[in-house]
């Protein structure tokens, strides 16, 4: 069998590569762990070792896209010690076996041995991103389309934006496509649902992602109930990878059925009072219902450089770290809005952009290659940034 080592290939990596030979032969070999996932989606060797170096934390984030974009494949943990939720994280992502490194003789070719004996993964279903706040104008549905956007972008997997909000939804308005298949058509053709159905029905954008959108009139949100949501998000993640979903105000059983059903909540606030008293009601809430801690993302949008209220304070507060900040970049949305466009096309270096593009590449686990610029268009920015500082102040 082939495989592939992701870490630098020094004597330690060519002794370990030796030791498993009689198993796998190590083919590829990555040292730069932002590559791997590009190359082993496109070539799903048997085995992959993914050695986690100095922050095994943040390496999981990319055993985690290994695992999902080639589920046939054994994905091995190298770290270089041990630690309980480590092991405990990494084989709750799927990983095969998780070894300290450099390995001692003869645990690699027992661990190999092991998992090749036990093979037979299963596809792993899609995950889903609920992006959410119980009090409007928080910007949801700008949030969750250009996350769908970046998310399709960086991984090139099946992304599906689902707007949930069944009374009057503006995914489909924002982009003037209108919508041809609603939540409503989903629910009707579940009974006889599979791929073909299914992709040849969604509306595809452009930029690659798929869209379940509402009418554009009024709809009778009460035809679907929390238990039709809980199916029909089961459903779905068995042909995509991920579910973004764009959700009302409120607590309904829809919302709550996505909320349950949500690998990660992305919970927005603004630093302003009544939005932050509003979410610690919504974290207090959560807590009742027994949601894991790390499965709520706080998300601080428009977010102003000089506030009264600034991240840290947020977290102090709400007693939840603030997971990502998003630019009050008013111009950007709105141009995108007015042209019916993902921000991305319509102003891509705007700061609102670049923020929601390292926003999916923390949660995709995918890391971002920013491009070298000249000096001069690096100087220029920070003229730029330093006159936007000035109107925020202002604004304040």
């Amino acid at each position: 069998m082939t495989g592939a080592f992701i870490g630098q290939k020094d004597a330690a990596a060519a002794r370990f590569a030796e030791e498993v030979r009689p198993f796998v032969e190590i083919t590829d070999w990555l040292p730069d762990p932002s590559q791997g996932y590009g190359a082993i989606k496109g070539s799903a060797p048997a085995l992959v070792f993914a050695h986690l170096g100095d922050d095994p934390c943040n390496g999981l984030g990319l055993v985690k896209r290994l695992v999902k974009a080639a589920p046939g494949t054994l994905v091995f943990i190298l770290a270089p010690h041990k630690s309980p939720d480590l092991i405990l994280e990494a084989f709750r992502l799927g990983a095969a076996d998780f070894l300290v490194w450099p390995v001692n003789n003869g645990e690699a070719l027992a661990a190999v041995r092991r998992a090749v004996e036990n093979v037979g993964a299963a596809p792993r279903p899609g995950e889903i991103y609920t992006v959410f706040s119980l009090k409007g104008g928080q910007g949801i549905s700008t949030v969750a389309l250009n996350l769908a956007d970046h998310v399709q972008r960086l991984s090139g997997d099946k992304v599906l934006l689902i707007d949930l909000n069944l009374y009057l939804g503006d995914i489909g308005v924002r982009l003037n496509l209108g919508a041809p298949y609603s939540p409503f058509d989903l629910h009707k053709d579940l009974h006889r649902l599979d791929r073909d159905l299914l992709f040849s029905s969604l509306l595809k954008h452009e930029r690659g992602f798929y869209i379940l959108s509402c009418p554009d009139e009024i709809s009778d949100a009460d035809r679907l109930q929390g238990d039709d949501v809980t199916q029909m998000l089961s459903v779905l993640t068995n042909y995509l990878d991920y579910l973004i979903i764009d959700l009302p105000h409120d607590f309904s059983t829809r919302s709550l059925a996505a909320l349950e059903a949500a690998d990660n909540i992305l919970l927005l606030v603004q630093q302003e009072l009544a939005a932050v008293k509003i979410t610690l009601r919504v974290l207090d809430f959560f807590r009742e219902l027994g949601y894991d801690r790390n499965k709520i993302h706080l998300i601080l949008n428009r977010y102003l450089s000089r506030s009264e209220l600034e991240a840290d304070d947020l977290s102090n507060i709400l007693q939840q770290p603030v997971f990502a900040t998003l630019a009050n970049d008013y111009k950007a949305v709105s141009d995108s809005i007015a042209t019916g466009k993902t921000v991305d096309l319509s102003s891509g270096n705007s700061p609102f952009n670049r923020d929601v593009k390292k926003l999916a590449a923390k949660l995709t686990g995918i890391t971002v290659r920013e491009s070298a610029r000249p000096l001069w268009q690096q100087a220029w920015s920070q003229v730029l940034h330093g006159f936007s500082r000035k109107k925020e102040a202002t604004a304040v």
